[in-house]
């Protein structure tokens, strides 16, 4: 029987949303595994007799049980959470996988951050036992801030880059050139269309490479590797 990994992303008020939104529609393709028309093409990747080995579940944990903005405001679509940080952690609910989208920017004078304090706490709280971390754009300052980056080689959106690592832990290896990165569990990508790239590689390593091959050929995004990175020169980082 396959099974389902359970996701967290890890949302609140001046999120990104096509930092989640398209990857998340790209994890949830594995279900279509289960679809009586679009399943035959997913489980013929497969070696004979065998199921796609996964199926996704997905939550959208945010501070409050109302619409979370985005960061341009009332001019985008607001996310509806499924349930706060609050009742998660009170309920003592692990999910397998954590996503943190970019949320909002640190004071660029103070450096002090902008998260929620309970977003970080249920960061913290879920870490030890989610088998996969992972963020978008400068989602990964929320994991830095965690402590999950400590000791890890990570990257984020090329922009950004000096801010978040001048105002993140000092035990973290940022890697300038890299779509996107990975160290252990820990998977972390550069800005924003880096994430739809990053969660097809990600299918691959749940999957394999004709499962992705056939998500990727849905959605059209070029296949792009780790490597695959312009916007480092594009900063004058490298």
């Amino acid at each position: 029987m396959p099974e389902t990994l359970s996701v967290a992303v890890c949302i609140s008020d001046g999120v990104t949303l096509s930092d989640f939104v398209p990857p998340m529609e790209i994890l949830a393709a594995i279900n279509q595994a289960d679809h009586p028309l679009f399943g035959a093409e997913l489980r013929a990747c497969m070696p004979e007799g065998e199921d796609v080995p996964v199926r996704i579940s997905i939550d959208y944990v945010a501070p409050e049980n109302k619409p979370v903005v985005a960061f341009q405001g009332l001019i985008s679509p607001t996310i509806n959470p499924t349930m706060t940080y609050a009742e998660a952690m009170e309920k003592g609910k692990q999910f397998d996988i954590l996503w943190c989208p970019a949320g909002p920017l640190p004071d660029l004078v103070t450096g002090a951050h902008n998260f929620p304090e309970d977003e970080l706490a249920f960061i913290k709280q879920q870490a030890p036992k989610a088998r996969y971390l992972m963020s978008v754009c400068t989602g990964a300052h929320q994991l830095a801030l965690a402590g999950v980056l400590s000791g890890k080689r990570a990257t984020t959106n090329k922009k950004f880059f000096k801010v978040i690592g001048n105002f993140s832990p000092k035990d973290i290896e940022w890697v300038a050139h890299a779509r996107w990165v990975v160290d252990g569990n820990v998977w972390t990508s550069s800005g924003v269309s880096a994430g739809q790239d990053m969660a097809l590689a990600f299918v691959e390593h749940l999957t394999n490479a004709a499962v992705a091959r056939v998500m990727r050929g849905v959605v059209e995004v070029h296949e792009a590797t780790q490597q695959d990175d312009p916007f480092a020169a594009f900063h004058g980082l490298v």
